[in-house]
């Protein structure tokens, strides 16, 4: 019984550990991070429904994460929403989330920093929740910590726990309900349903594209019966045929997930969720912009997008460990294993048929899966003695490479991609440049000058708001007018800082604008999305660029 009950104390220490290492990295990227390109957005609609009553604004996000973000406001210091920007521009969500972030009386990172420790919460229960379903699958303590472990070690999980970014939410909620109906089957109970159909319900209430995981539940529940086992409500007769008793407790399930959704919209708003869904499925008419791949640049993406993107996106360590258990486990030929695998297969699957390709964020509900799998290392069924080595060696291996992504984790990139300035020859948008960068450019100025730049700059952030003085250039995301100053042709220093995203002319109107500085080597990168180009005594380049300046 003592030595149990200290390989208990010692497993929550473990577990504790990697959480707290967690959440101090993700007070490092709030501190270095500016808001990316959608957070203003974010939190202006999460406040507006508090403080209106109205689901009106950025309709094509469901209301339930936004309305977490804002509560510590709400609830806190109350800054004023823009109502009057929001009746001038009929609830133009932009310039809404504009004046809310920029036009209030406190500073923006101090209405956003609550905000993302909501949200970092949820990327915690995040890295518990994987780390308890390990444990459970593999029946080891050793493997709960080993999945906490890579969960804690991937950069892209933090990046997306620290950013208002609807993705950690549908992560947690897809975790569990794939986690309760795991349970259920092995023990069906009263509980776990309500419990799996609310966390349903609640993936449908964080966003839209939970519907890739109530059919991929679905899946799973066919293949679960097609290999033997029996899916159906508590107290269902035996004689009842397994295809019947599938199809009744996947109604109860879903109606238990009509019910929680609905209650996330406060029932009488819940139209508006349908609404949401209609923008989603018809974006391309909206006008969505330029993806890109290995150099290419493509309006509808590629079906192969997130299958070149996951080998160079993810730790070598986390890819490495789940492919050894996938090789050696027999946990696949399981029926249960068929809530393990196959919604996380149907998710990327659709995803990948989507061609949303806008970066890791899209599947990011599929990462948890691979840290359950990949620990597998530590279970007898797997590796035996040698499993629990090689855990080791995995997780540190993962832990090293995420270390040397801090504070700036969203532009990681592992061994194989280079690092941020290697992976920008593959992949941009939101995995290197989501407009955050604006911190580490004023740091940058502070020590090494000068006191005014050209700058290409890609986000919803403000330069003016970090004191940041500079020459407007071609630029995508700023609302209203561009700013700026100008700087005389003869001054001493000529320095451009632009975008990553620009730099490859993702969004811009010509893609080429800065296709001439594609091939000069950048003076800095600032967390691995501004990149930094001191073009002094060169007098051709610079009189270029003052030819392409905002006027």
């Amino acid at each position: 019984m003592t030595r149990n009950r200290a390989s208990i104390l010692l497993t929550l220490a473990a577990v504790a550990g990697f959480v707290a290492w967690f959440w101090c990295r993700g007070e490092q990227f709030l501190a270095a991070n500016g808001p990316t390109f959608d957070e203003p957005v974010h939190l202006a609609a999460g406040y507006s429904y508090w403080v209106t009553g109205s689901f009106r604004l950025n309709r094509e996000d469901p209301p339930l994460l936004k309305m977490l973000w804002a509560a510590p406001l709400v609830f806190g210091e109350h800054p004023p929403y823009p109502y009057d920007v929001a009746r001038e521009t009929n609830n133009d969500h932009w310039h809404v989330g504009d004046a809310f972030f920029f036009h209030s009386d406190r500073p923006p990172r101090e209405l956003l920093a609550p905000a993302r420790r909501v949200n970092l919460a949820l990327g915690v229960c995040v890295v518990l929740l994987t780390g308890w379903w390990a444990f459970r699958l593999w029946n080891s303590r050793l493997a709960g910590i080993g999945a906490a472990g890579f969960a804690v070690c991937d950069p892209n999980l933090l990046a997306l726990s620290c950013v208002l970014s609807t993705d950690i939410g549908l992560t947690l909620f897809a975790l569990l309900a794939c986690y309760l109906v795991w349970e259920y089957v092995a023990a069906p109970s009263r509980g776990l349903l309500v419990g799996a159909g609310a966390a349903l319900g609640l993936a449908l209430g964080a966003k839209f594209s939970a519907l890739a995981v109530v059919l991929g539940l679905g899946t799973a529940g066919a293949v679960f019966v097609l290999m033997g086992g029996r899916l159906a409500l508590p107290n269902t007769p035996p004689d009842v045929s397994r295809g019947r008793a599938l199809i009744e407790f996947a109604f109860r399930l879903g109606l238990i997930a009509l019910v929680a959704l609905a209650a996330t919209y406060g029932f009488v708003h819940f139209d508006q969720w349908g609404s949401g869904l209609k923008f989603q499925l018809t974006r391309a008419a909206h006008g969505d912009g330029m993806m890109y791949l290995n150099g290419e640049l493509s309006r509808t993406g590629w079906y192969h997008y997130f299958l070149a993107l996951f080998p160079i996106k993810l730790p070598l360590g986390l890819f490495t460990g789940a492919l050894l258990v996938v090789l050696t486990s027999r946990l696949v030929r399981a029926p249960r294993s068929a809530f393990l695998f196959v919604p996380a297969v149907v998710f990327f699957v659709l995803a990948s048929y989507s061609r949303v390709d806008l970066g890791i964020r899209v599947v990011l509900p599929v990462l948890p899966f691979l840290y359950i799998v990949a620990s597998g290392l530590a279970s007898r069924a797997c590796c035996h003695t040698a499993g629990g080595v090689l855990l080791a060696l995995c997780l540190v291996w993962a832990g090293v490479s995420a270390a040397r992504s801090d504070p700036h984790p969203i532009a990681y990139f592992n061994e194989l991609a280079g690092g941020p300035r290697g992976g920008l020859r593959f992949v941009a948008d939101s995995n290197v440049d989501w407009g955050q960068g604006l911190p580490a450019l004023k740091a940058y100025l502070d020590a090494h000058g000068p006191e005014v730049i050209y700058l290409s700059y890609f986000g919803t952030d403000r330069p003016e708001a970090y004191g940041i003085r500079y020459q407007a250039l071609p630029a995508y995301g700023r609302v209203g007018a561009p700013g700026g100053e100008f700087i005389p042709a003869d001054a001493p220093r000529h320095v451009v800082v632009v975008s990553a995203n620009n730099l490859l002319g993702i969004y811009l109107n010509d893609p080429d604008t800065f296709a001439w500085l594609r091939a000069r080597a950048p003076t800095a990168i600032l967390g691995g999305s501004l990149y930094v180009f001191d073009l002094t005594g060169d007098a051709a380049v610079v009189q270029h660029v003052r030819t392409i300046s905002v006027k």
